[in-house]
């Protein structure tokens, strides 16, 4: 039995994929995309990776040199933030209802307007922070509230007041979030935790400030220029600049652009934070980040309520 001659396949051969790295194929644009996530931290930590953890009495120096430079500047802010909420009820006994013809409606809606703006930019000050440098960011906008709380003092109508509670809500929109933000890139979860809480105690110390702020103008003729309420709003303002100037040149966005530290130290802020188990600080919004908390929230809170339920559930 004769044997048919094997055919060669006449098709032309499918050339075979390029066999070059997935580099070289990248757009240059997503190359820029890729570095822009990366964490700004990530030159800083290069070829330190396998080194042994932070000696805990370095560590504790390192801490106590971070509250010297950190911590003044938190509890000016979070004075200053109170200081300016409050503002107002501190001008009402000063004249600024007589001054601006105001009804009782209107006092209280201008407090109001103050949380309008406060909530609503919330969300977008959440994504400039993430684009911006967060610690510029936040003097910027110091220094815009303390505008608009100067501006206050020209004000003669309600129209007026009430634009400027609401920018001025809009500006502090940022404060609680982006501190709480750059602690995190600085100490571990409980030692943020802890400074956080100090610096809310800073609250009292801006009534006593205002306190004295109220009785020193309260002493200034009624009938002078600029009236007793117009003379609050002003220190309050200037008060506000001095610590917006400070914060643009102190406080630093991240671990790797802080002046008081040298490169060694920022790298041990690094290690001390490694707890965390999170990044420090990437320029990329994640909008899937958004998402999945979102949905985890109330799977979570479903589920600790079913169990509390259950906890509490007793046979008859």
């Amino acid at each position: 039995m004769s044997s048919e001659p094997v055919r060669k396949d006449s098709s032309p051969s499918i050339p075979e994929k390029e066999s070059l790295p997935y580099n070289d194929k990248r757009s240059e644009s997503e190359v820029a995309k890729d570095e822009d996530g990366v964490d700004v931290v990530a030159k800083l930590i290069a070829g330190h990776g396998e080194e042994s953890d932070l000696d805990p009495e370095a560590a504790l120096e390192l801490r106590k040199k971070l509250d010297r430079n950190m911590l003044p500047l938190l509890c000016a802010l979070y004075t200053l933030q109170f200081l300016d909420k409050n503002s107002l009820g501190s001008s009402s006994i000063l004249g600024i209802i007589q001054d601006n013809h105001l009804t009782t409606n209107q006092f209280n809606n201008l407090s109001t307007a103050f949380y309008i703006g406060y909530i609503i930019f919330v969300g977008p000050h959440a994504w400039l922070m993430q684009r911006f440098p967060i610690a510029k960011y936040i003097a910027a906008n110091i220094g815009l509230w303390s505008v608009f709380l100067g501006l206050q003092a020209v004000c003669h109508n309600y129209g007026g007041l009430f634009g400027l509670r609401l920018l001025l809500g809009a500006s502090e929109g940022c404060i609680t979030s982006g501190i709480m933000t750059i602690m995190t890139m600085f100490y571990t979860r409980v030692e943020s935790t802890q400074r956080i809480s100090w610096t809310f105690m800073c609250n009292g110390i801006a009534s006593i400030i205002a306190a004295f702020i109220s009785f020193g103008v309260a002493h200034t003729k009624a009938t002078a220029r600029p009236h007793q309420s117009q003379w609050f709003m002003i220190i309050v303002s200037i008060l506000s600049v001095i610590v917006s100037a400070l914060y643009f040149w102190r406080m630093p966005d991240n671990p790797a652009t802080a002046r008081f530290l040298n490169d060694d130290e920022k790298l041990n802020v690094i290690k001390r934070i490694r707890i965390n188990q999170n990044g420090v600080e990437a320029k990329v919004w994640k909008r899937y980040h958004g998402s999945i908390v979102k949905l985890k929230v109330p799977i979570q809170f479903m589920d600790i309520t079913d169990k509390e339920n259950k906890a509490f559930r007793y046979p008859l």
